[in-house]
């Protein structure tokens, strides 16, 4: 595949494949390049190999070896060393030709199955991965909600929530896509079947048909991690939940802040309205031009009386507007 190297691959092996075999493995990957960001879910039983791209491990599956592929990249190399711990092999790591060899002649795992122990063990490595994952997720959405709460009227609050979210719903993404594979596998009892590699030959060895049932404890397995999937997804979606539920909170305070200020700001106005026709009165009176009402009796009372009337009756009708039943219902509606 384009950008693949020999390092790019784990071997774990019973015993040696030829160059023709080697390639042919490597053809069966070549559409799914290792420079590709977002990798499909799939666990494809292909005569006799089964295909599979599950999380971060992607590998070719035969009954005598296994290759598990981007070697270089230190988090595959600690699950292979899982895997390894896990099979059983004697030998553990040695290098040849660029290559990671496990030699998987000693694992007490149930022998007659590689293929199926191999593929049990990367699913359990993605699942452990992620469940170890969403524990840590945990408590710092905890820290989060505490510094959001400090901080409900600061915008840095609200957007400190973002990448927290954003983060969850990529894991719930992965999560969905492992489940879904799983789940359309289970839906197969074809594909079920195919990947029992080791009896397909033994059966077709002695001209046999294996019969539909044999694929129960392929079933079995499947169901087991199907359902730590669920209880993940179900983690996140409780998780994703409690910071939804903080940023609209958090929204809301900051509407309820905002309205209360635009509410200030409107009275004001209205008391800067209405202080302005006694202002514009004394204005008028106020220029140096004769109006006939210099020399009158109590004329000053009556205009200041009359202006300060003016006054409180714009206020008043401009506050029977606003908090009027008639205007809350239509803002409601």
């Amino acid at each position: 595949a384009p950008g693949t190297y020999p390092r790019d691959f784990f071997s774990l092996s019973l015993t040696s494949i030829g160059d023709a075999a080697y390639r042919k493995q490597r053809s069966l990957m070549s559409h799914y390049s290792s420079n590709v960001k977002i990798h499909p879910w799939f666990i494809l039983p292909r005569g006799s190999e089964i295909i599979v791209s599950f999380g971060c491990l992607r590998a070719v599956v035969t009954r005598e070896k296994a290759l598990l592929f981007d070697a270089h990249r230190p988090t595959n190399k600690q699950h292979a060393m899982r895997i390894s711990k896990s099979l059983h092999c004697n030998n553990g790591f040695t290098f040849r030709d660029g290559q990671i060899l496990f030699s998987t002649k000693g694992h007490k795992k149930n022998e007659n199955h590689f293929e199926l122990n191999m593929v049990e063990e990367i699913i359990k490595e993605v699942c452990t991965m992620y469940l170890r994952r969403v524990r840590l997720y945990e408590p710092i959405v905890n820290s989060l909600m505490v510094r959001a709460a400090n901080e409900a009227f600061s915008p840095s609050g609200l957007h400190k929530l973002v990448p927290v979210k954003d983060s969850l719903q990529r894991f719930e993404m992965n999560c969905k896509g492992a489940l879904n594979c799983i789940t359309d596998l289970l839906s197969n009892d074809e594909d079920m079947i195919g990947l029992l590699l080791t009896e397909k030959a033994n059966a077709k060895a002695k001209n046999e048909v294996l019969p539909v049932e044999s694929h129960e404890k392929v079933e079995l397995l499947l169901e087991e991690y199907a359902r730590q999937l669920k209880s993940v997804l179900l983690e996140i979606g409780y998780l994703l939940q409690r910071v939804q539920s903080k940023q609209d909170m958090m929204a809301l305070q900051l509407d309820a802040y905002r309205n209360r200020m635009i509410r200030m700001n409107l009275y004001l106005s209205m008391g800067a309205i209405s202080m302005g026709f006694g202002t514009a009165v004394a204005g008028f009176f106020g220029m140096n031009v004769i109006n006939g009402l210099e020399n009158a009796d109590g004329m000053f009372n009556v205009i200041v009386a009359s202006s300060c009337m003016v006054g409180l009756a714009f206020t008043a009708a401009c506050y029977s507007y606003i908090d009027g039943s008639r205007t809350k219902r239509r803002t409601i509606e």
